[in-house]
């Protein structure tokens, strides 16, 4: 019976890691956002479809939207312009995540899973660093599942860190980092929650 039961377990463990989601992050893409050589605008590439111009418009990657109004910054102040100018996600400016692009320049990844999820991984660097975040639908409302950023405002790591590389395995998506001067190894592995539908993270 005993070895009944230690079989069983073991099959259990092996069936639930073979259904455990699978990601497939795209690099092939050269979706990219910067401002533009005019005030006032941006410089947006790879987009498959734009409505408007450079400066306002609504900017399509894939099944990704891209919401923004430069001029704002002219017109509102900075903390409402930063909500409103810039936002990614469904056709609907109203389903859409706000998302800072107006600074350095930000790539878009799309990230796929083997039971039919989109998430898209928006890579922004700036002359202050950089941030990873990764967005996608969850009950059919746009949302933002991490912002690697807040891993160093929240101390859990330090400043000096230095993106090195990002990968997915299986259902994580995985961050290394280096720290400049004692070349110190630290990676953020952001794993799928089935459960809860989100990712959790884990600092190793």
């Amino acid at each position: 019976m005993k070895k009944f039961f230690a079989a069983m377990f073991l099959i259990l463990i092996f069936s639930a890691q073979a259904s455990a989601m699978e990601l497939k992050l795209n690099r092939d893409v050269d979706w990219f956002i910067s401002l533009g050589e005019k005030p006032f605008t941006l410089k947006i590439e790879g987009y498959t479809h734009l409505d408007g111009d450079f400066s306002k418009g609504v900017a399509q990657f894939g099944n990704l939207y891209f919401h923004f109004d430069c001029k704002l910054f002219n017109e509102k102040p900075f903390e409402v312009a930063e909500k409103e100018a810039g936002r990614f996600g469904s056709s609907d400016f109203e389903n859409a995540v706000p998302i800072y692009v107006f600074e350095g320049g930000t790539k878009i990844y799309p990230i796929t899973s083997d039971d039919g999820r989109e998430f898209f991984l928006l890579s922004t660097e700036t002359g202050g660093g950089g941030s990873m975040k990764v967005i996608g639908s969850h009950g059919g409302k746009w949302v933002k599942y991490f912002d690697t950023q807040d891993v160093k405002s929240n101390k859990q790591m330090a400043w000096d860190y230095y993106m090195q590389n990002f990968y997915v395995d299986g259902d994580k998506i995985i961050f290394q980092y280096e720290q400049w001067e004692t070349k110190k190894i630290c990676r953020l592995v952001y794993k799928w929650d089935e459960s809860a539908k989100w990712f959790g993270v884990e600092i190793l």
